[in-house]
């Protein structure tokens, strides 16, 4: 059998991850998102990483010259905290080897992001620079132990779920052009109010409009060139990832729903392979497909349409993104995260300077929750003194700008 450079290690089985693993919708995941996921399903249960795909978003940035989709670390990092209780409370950069497993104690699994061309285990590995998360869940003076939940097809073979015991010299060379850790700490689970989520889903899917329309545009424009292929490649990548997640997500929390995004997904693959070939023509000299940017603007139209049609069947009738119930929930559930209490034990006299913790700081984390958690968007107008003193008078702001009750 003739020897594959760079081919992965073969992975092993582990008597706590391994079940997790194959509890995991790795393929509606990034390489980000996926040690969040096995975080989350090891300290509350299998499933509990599909929160993830919950609320519908769409923001685009600026990189290598081009617009993507491409989330970074910071936003990965907070959608965990917000919809799975990951709070990252520090962060350790340009860490070896060495310092990564001094930091791996009994029963605490580290988050660490490296480049995947240096990892062994990978099929980027020799081939492809890539920033990739995994877990180092134990740690001896002769081996660690990596959980990786990345599921992908690639040129140089498939990326599978799995754990990996690697000789220490070996982990610490794969770590050798550094590492980030970010410190995650467990707290329990966001409860998601799924009537308000959905509802606001509907209307951000209604005011990223404007956003997709302008990035479409973009996009289309550098389809004449290798690296504007190369980026739409990643970009219908993830856009069809997220798509997944939130259909998985929805068919848990709403079967109902589901029904709404059903059959989208063979329509995503098509457009992926579609791109792919695109790209690997382009490589070789034969023009791209200027067609391409308008079949994902209809995937994506037809994602927003089904985004607003849940989302009217759950908003209750003459409310806005959430009735009063919601809002109340929201708000209780965003200071209970922020600041780290019990939100359920939490008064509408409570006053809110006087909350373990609270400062304008935390006030402003609060606010920014809300916002995302009901899809709506408080007037500067309305942030006043009266309308900030206690948890009722946030409550009947939040309602107000909601359309719900006060």
């Amino acid at each position: 059998m003739s020897h594959v450079p760079n081919a992965p290690d073969p992975p092993t089985t582990d008597p706590v991850w391994t079940p997790i693993l194959t509890g995991l919708r790795a393929t509606a995941l990034d390489c980000l998102q996926t040690s969040f996921a096995l975080l989350a399903d090891h300290a509350n249960g299998s499933g509990s990483h599909l929160a993830l795909g919950a609320r519908f978003g769409f923001a685009t940035r600026e990189r290598d010259g081009l617009v993507t989709v491409e989330a970074t670390s910071d936003d990965r990092a907070a959608e965990a905290a917000d919809l799975l209780g990951l709070w990252v409370e520090g962060r350790w950069m340009q860490l070896d080897g060495p310092q990564v497993r001094q930091l791996c104690g009994p029963g605490q699994p580290l988050y660490v992001i490296a480049d995947a061309y240096d990892l062994p285990w990978c099929p980027y590995h020799g081939h492809e620079h890539m920033r990739h998360s995994f877990l180092v869940t134990a740690a001896t003076t002769d081996e660690v132990t990596v959980v990786d939940a990345y599921h992908n097809d690639t040129a140089w073979g498939a990326a599978r779920p799995g754990v990996w015991r690697l000789p220490t010299a070996g982990f610490d060379a794969a770590l050798a052009g550094g590492a980030h850790t970010p410190a995650v700490a467990v707290h329990p689970a966001p409860a998601i109010d799924v009537p308000a989520m959905l509802a606001g889903n509907a209307d951000r899917a209604r005011r990223a409009r404007p956003e997709i329309a302008a990035y479409l545009d973009r996009t289309a424009a550098a389809l004449g060139t290798v690296a504007g292929l190369h980026r739409f490649v990643l970009d219908v990548w993830l856009l069809a990832r997220g798509r997944d997640l939130h259909e998985h997500w929805l068919a848990a929390a709403a079967p109902d729903a589901a029904a709404a995004l059903a059959g989208q997904g063979p329509r995503w693959q098509q457009l992926a392979t579609r791109s792919y070939v695109a790209l690997r023509r382009a490589q070789a000299g034969r023009p791209a497909a200027p067609e391409l940017a308008d079949a994902l603007g209809t995937l994506v139209e037809s994602h927003l349409t089904a985004l607003e049609s849940v989302g009217a069947d759950a908003a209750p009738a003459g409310a806005g993104p959430a009735g009063g119930d919601g809002v109340r929930a929201a708000v209780l559930g965003a200071l209970g995260d922020t600041l780290h209490l019990d939100g359920s034990e939490l008064h509408s006299s409570d006053v809110l300077r006087e909350l373990p913790g609270f400062d304008s700081f935390r006030l402003v984390d609060v606010i920014d929750r809300v916002e995302q958690r009901l899809g709506v968007e408080v007037p500067a107008t309305a942030l006043s003194a009266a309308d900030l003193r206690d948890v009722g008078s946030l409550c009947a702001m939040f309602g107000a700008a909601a359309g719900g009750a006060r």
